[in-house]
């Protein structure tokens, strides 16, 4: 995680076939595991802290199982909960709409000779998307220890050998 991202990916290789990983998964999560849950809805698999030790900023680990030829690929993005991207997801596109029509109503207003009072909701949008990327950096660096968490539980379960990020 040296690289600033809001979503962060990853890509695993394990020498297993794709049953074998969901099973390793299960048990893990079951067994050895109390303080994180599981959702598995193939091929996808969820994994959160569990509610007691949640916070607003938990992340979650999602992870979509991908069997090759050889190897069973897992392409994981750990990010906030579901709810929480789709409201960061909303904000983002509120705020590049309310700039692009901020820019189209004071350019018409510029054409047609009036006062441009319009140009001002652009830098209002930047100061915006700006906010909320400081704000989701912010949340992020307080889920930090939970996000090691999440992703030192998938290199131990799976033994991970093979490590990308995307």
């Amino acid at each position: 995680m040296n690289k600033v991202q809001i979503r962060p990916r990853y890509t695993f290789s394990v020498p297993i076939n794709k049953e074998e990983v969901l099973v390793k998964l299960r048990d893990a999560l079951e067994k050895h595991t109390p303080d994180l849950n599981g959702k598995f809805v193939k091929p996808l698999v969820v994994i959160s802290v569990n509610e007691e030790d949640q916070h607003f900023w938990s992340p979650e680990l999602s992870l979509d199982v991908e069997e090759k030829e050889d190897e069973t690929e897992i392409r994981c993005t750990l990010g906030p909960r579901s709810a929480l991207w789709t409201m960061f997801a909303a904000f983002y596109g509120f705020a590049v709409l309310l700039g692009i029509a901020g820019l189209v109503l004071g350019l018409c207003q510029l054409w047609l000779g009036l006062d441009a009072y319009g140009l001002w909701f652009v830098p209002v949008s930047i100061i915006l998307l700006a906010a909320a990327y400081g704000i989701a950096l912010t949340g992020q660096k307080l889920a930090y220890e939970q996000m090691l968490k999440l992703r030192s539980f998938i290199k131990e379960t799976l033994k991970a050998e093979h490590s990308k990020n995307s």
